[in-house]
This record gives structure tokens, C-alpha cells and sequence, in this order.
């Protein structure tokens, strides 16, 4: 009856006819069918609610290796980071290490901002002092005076007493007080091309000079070329030689530069060098190797020697003029200069018994030197001569035409 009823509810909007029995019944058979499925909802969704929680179960665990795969990724991608200021660390270290052992032990960093003066080198040992010269530069810069090469610009901080020293320019003008030359400098016995030959000393002469095998000749300052035959050497003088007025400023304290209208250049001045190097290229374009430098007792010994360091940068060799009249220290340290081979002597400038004491004296005992005389020397040529024999090296000529028109043997060198 029950499945009756049942079936006879599922279509009763089909088939009335099969329920005609009243509405009561079947309202009541539709009760009872909503009171057997509603459990069975329940049971269903419990059933559902169960597998949800299961899963839910099953699927925690997998949360956290996420999240450790994450971290470890995030870990990984630190290292090089890592790594990085590892070596910058070390590196500063290692850099903070060596500056210590190198950093001087009396210039701290909490120190003043006034630093020390420099403090004066202590000389160097008998011997072994070097000799004081003077470098030129290119023209045509004027050469600072002495005050500007030993002050320093206004504002220039004071250097460390630790500081490495200041490589000094030596410049034209400068004076100060040179060491008295030793042996060093000297050259080699045998080694000057130039000693035990005669000289024919012709500054005075006009024209070309002939020459001779194995003698030195001196030509003029307006001569063009060097001798055909033999040595020659040629005129150079350290004042204007034709008072031209181009080479200033001028000094008026040589009473030789007013007998004979040469103009005596101030060796502070840009003519100085210009001067110098307008005869020693035009020297070397004629194809000398020997040059006289005249009237070396107007200035100092700074400024001759640097004179000479010109000359032998020119690829010219000096002959020295009556060093004797500079003072004696000066004269030793002139001639003993690497570029110096000869010296040339006149009438009261010296006599062989001095002239050997300085060459030895400048550590040259070898250094050939030439007496020359002119006019009325012919006594005092003839004194030397006796004199002079008795030394190696030295030789006396004399000039009966004039200033140095020609050339007389008193006295051949031995």
C-alpha cells in the first residue's frame, strides 16, 4: 500500500483518477515521503561536510613545503649579496692593514691642518755632493730672478718635513755657493783630443783660416767656417759683440764691455739665453765642435757654468777664458766641469805656476793651456815661456798684427 500511495503521489498530476480515494490520503502519503528523505539529505551532506574536512586534512601538510621552497628560494637569492660585501669587508681590511704599516709614524691624521715646514737636507758627505748647475729652458720665456725660484706662491700650503723633496730648477742669476770640485770630474789622461797640440789663436783675423794638421786653430766671431786643415775652435762671447741692443736688459759694471762697445747682458734677463743660443745654433750650423766662451769674469760662476751646460747641450765643447780672474773656488769648479777641454790665458790673468795649481785643483791635470799675448806682451810671453816649459800641456803664442791678427810660437806645448 505504501509503494502504492508513493507512486500514486509521484504522478498524481498526471493521473488523478487513480487517487480518487480523497486529498486527505494523499496529502498524508506526501508527509511521510518528505519524512523518509529528509534524513537521507542529511546523511548526505554530513557525508559531504566529512570528505571537505578530509581533504582539507590532506591538503595542510603541502602548505608549509611551499613555504619552504619559497624561503629557501629567497635564501639563495641573498647569497651572491652576501658574498659581495664578505669581499668588500675583507678588502677594506686588508686596505686599512697595509696603510698602517706604510702610514709614517709622525703624521697623524688628527694633526693640524697647518703642517710643518720643510726641514733643510743635511749635506751630503765629502765627495759625494753633486755640483750645482744651471738648466736652461726653451726660449722664449723670460728666466725668473732668485727671489721667485726660493719663495714659494702666496698660499701655497707648507709641504711635510716627510714630504719627498721638491726636484729645484736652477735658474739663471742664481748665486750661491758651489763645491769645490774634486777628481770625478776630471777627464781620463789621453782622453782630450786637444792636449799637446799648438794653438793659433786668430780671433782678430779676418776671413777663413787654412789651418794646420795637428794644431787647434781659433777663428773670429764674424768667421763663417771651421779651418780647412786641423782643429778649430770658434769665438763666442757671453756680451752683445756687436752692442745691437737686442739681448736686454744691460748692465753697466764692466769696465771691459765700455773700452770695447760690447754691451754686457743682464744674465736675469730674457737676452741672456737668446744670446747664447743665437751663437750656438749658429756655431753648430757651421760645423764646430769647439767654442771659446769670452768675458766669463763679468759674471758669476753660476752663470757661466751654465753658460757651458748650454753650450754641450748644443753638442759644442767649451774652451775657458782667464778663469783666474773669477774667484779661486769659482775658477776650480768652471774648469772642472765635464764639458771643459782647454783654457786660454792672457796678459795678467795668470801665470803657469797658478794655472797648474788650479787644473789640479779642478782634478784635470792634464787640461791644455794656452798663454796668449799681443801688442807690447811680447816680454811677458817670453817670461811665461820660461816658465811654462817646465809644466806638460801648456803652450805661449804671441800676435805681432794687432788683437790676435796672427799667431807666433814662443812656446810649443810639450
Amino acid at each position: 500500500m505504501g509503494k502504492g500511495c508513493v507512486g500514486s503521489i509521484r504522478v498524481a498530476g498526471t493521473l488523478p483518477s487513480r487517487c480518487e480515494g480523497g486529498a486527505r490520503g494523499g496529502f498524508f502519503m506526501a508527509a511521510c515521503a518528505v519524512a523518509v528523505h529528509a534524513p537521507a539529505a542529511s546523511l548526505r551532506q554530513a557525508a559531504a561536510r566529512q570528505w571537505r574536512e578530509r581533504a582539507k586534512r590532506l591538503y595542510r601538510p603541502s602548505l608549509p613545503l611551499a613555504r619552504a621552497n619559497a624561503a629557501s628560494r629567497r635564501a639563495a637569492a641573498l647569497v651572491p649579496t652576501g658574498i659581495l660585501a664578505i669581499k668588500f669587508l675583507v678588502g677594506a681590511f686588508a686596505a686599512a692593514a697595509i696603510t698602517a704599516g706604510l702610514w709614517p709614524d709622525d703624521w697623524h691624521l688628527g694633526a693640524s691642518r697647518s703642517l710643518p715646514r720643510e726641514h733643510p737636507v743635511a749635506a751630503a758627505p765629502a765627495g759625494e755632493q753633486e755640483q750645482q748647475t744651471l738648466v736652461y729652458r726653451r726660449m722664449p720665456q723670460a728666466v725668473p730672478g732668485p727671489e721667485q725660484d726660493e719663495k714659494a706662491p702666496a698660499g701655497e700650503p707648507e709641504l711635510p718635513a716627510n714630504f719627498p723633496l721638491r726636484v729645484k730648477t736652477v735658474h739663471i742669476g742664481t748665486a750661491g755657493p758651489l763645491p769645490t770640485a774634486g777628481p770625478v770630474a776630471a777627464l781620463p789622461t789621453g782622453s782630450n783630443p786637444l792636449a799637446g797640440k799648438r794653438l793659433r789663436y786668430l780671433i782678430g783675423a779676418t776671413g777663413a783660416a787654412a789651418g794646420r794638421d795637428g794644431e787647434v786653430t781659433e777663428v773670429a766671431y764674424d768667421t763663417r767656417e771651421p779651418a780647412k786643415r786641423g782643429i778649430s775652435i770658434a769665438y763666442c762671447n757671453l756680451f752683445d759683440q756687436k752692442n745691437t741692443g737686442k739681448y736686454g736688459p744691460y748692465l753697466k759694471t764692466s769696465e771691459r764691455a765700455k773700452e770695447d762697445h760690447e754691451g754686457q747682458i743682464d744674465p736675469r734677463g730674457p737676452g741672456w739665453e737668446r744670446n747664447l743660443r743665437d751663437q750656438f745654433e749658429r756655431r753648430k750650423r757651421q760645423g764646430f765642435s769647439y767654442v771659446e766662451l769670452d768675458n766669463a769674469d763679468a759674471y758669476s760662476v753660476d752663470e757661466v757654468i751654465g753658460a757651458v751646460e748650454l753650450a754641450g747641450s748644443y753638442g759644442l765643447k767649451v774652451i775657458a777664458k782667464n778663469p783666474l780672474r773669477l774667484e779661486r773656488a769659482a775658477a776650480a769648479s768652471y774648469l772642472a766641469h765635464p764639458n771643459v777641454y782647454g783654457v786660454i790665458v792672457e796678459r795678467g790673468a795668470g801665470s803657469p805656476d797658478d794655472m797648474d795649481a788650479l787644473r789640479r785643483e779642478a782634478g784635470k791635470p792634464d787640461l791644455p793651456v794656452w798663454f796668449v799675448a799681443f801688442g807690447s806682451g811680447r816680454k811677458w810671453a817670453d817670461k811665461v815661456g820660461g816658465t811654462a816649459k817646465h809644466y806638460r800641456g801648456m803652450g805661449v803664442t804671441y800676435s805681432s798684427d794687432g788683437e790676435y791678427g796672427n799667431s807666433i810660437d814662443i812656446l810649443p806645448p810639450a
